[in-house]
């Protein structure tokens, strides 16, 4: 049966967060009984405004929410291959994963966000030279984070080790995201779950093939935004906040519209349909993202509404 333990809080820390907000949110998620906390791996905020706050590393801050947390799943959504030598992060991973207790998720893409890339000094090759990046580091962290040695040489990566410790439940959960068909594609050949980010039940439909062609059993995943109130007026502000937030008319936004587009919203009721929808329709997890972390009755709201499920 769905609960509140397959559903997660999906954090945006670059948008302005401190290291001590986003272990108080995963504090805050185990004590609710959710079974995830999840945060992007972004070093500039996405919206394109800057914050005194910065933007907390991802995978420092991954370490001391595991050092505060024990039972909760953590992990990154997603970190990009872009940045990292695939097999030094495997070996994060794997650290990070058995200092835990097997609690890690790790999801892991293609990235997409060229400035951060441009101002840290990070080549960002086109989308075609980035999924066959992707291919390889598949290769190398599925093998390594399955606790097995690798001797590998690619175009652009290679690797020759073995990782330790290994992992305690014998694997890294891995997670890819993606709504473009050639990284579906590729992911489903190497990961445990395929995560769509904020998609209509059209997208799912129309994408969930290219996962079923690998043969392999995926777990599917949503990852987006909600906009849930206990009154119609009360989401209409929700909606006009969204609105601003976005850059857009809030005129030209309704509850429908919005779902449509795969941005769950409704009241109560209306939200709980929403998610049976999804569920009837493959996906098992959701991961809610926090736009407006300063909402604490809006985060209750959901808690509420999840934990009655």
């Amino acid at each position: 049966m769905f609960s509140i333990k397959d559903c997660g809080l999906m954090l945006e820390p670059q948008e302005g967060m401190k290291v001590e907000d986003i272990i108080g949110f995963a504090s805050y998620a185990e004590r609710s009984g959710y079974g995830y906390i999840m945060r992007s791996d972004h070093l500039l905020p996405t919206s394109g405004t800057p914050n005194e706050n910065g933007s907390p590393e991802c995978w420092v801050t991954l370490g001391a929410i595991a050092a505060r947390t024990e039972k909760i799943n953590i992990g990154p959504l997603v970190s990009p291959v872009g940045w990292r030598n695939p097999a030094l992060l495997a070996r994060m991973a794997c650290t990070l994963d058995s200092y835990s207790n097997g609690r890690l998720c790790f999801g892991f893409g293609a990235g997409w966000y060229e400035d951060e890339y441009k101002a840290h000094g990070f080549e960002f090759p086109p989308v075609k030279v980035r999924l066959s990046q992707l291919e390889e580091a598949y290769a190398i962290i599925r093998t390594l984070t399955l606790g097995k040695r690798i001797d590998y040489d690619g175009a652009y990566f290679s690797a020759h080790v073995e990782c330790f410790p290994k992992p305690p439940k014998g694997h890294v959960h891995l997670i890819g995201g993606g709504r473009n068909p050639k990284v579906v594609q590729t992911l489903a050949k190497h990961v445990d779950e395929w995560n769509i980010f904020g998609s209509s039940l059209d997208k799912l439909a129309e994408l969930k093939p290219y996962v079923e062609s690998s043969k392999r059993e995926l777990v599917i995943s949503h990852m987006g935004s909600v906009l849930l109130a206990d009154s119609p007026g009360e989401l209409q502000k929700k909606i006009e906040s969204f609105a601003k937030h976005r850059g857009v008319n809030a005129n030209t936004l309704t509850p429908d519209s919005l779902s449509k587009r795969g941005i769950i919203t409704g009241t109560q009721s209306q939200f709980v349909s929403q998610l049976n929808s999804r569920v009837e329709a493959g996906i098992t997890k959701f991961y809610f993202q926090i736009l407006s972390p300063e909402d604490k009755e809006g985060i209750n709201l959901l808690t509420d509404t999840l934990r009655k499920l």
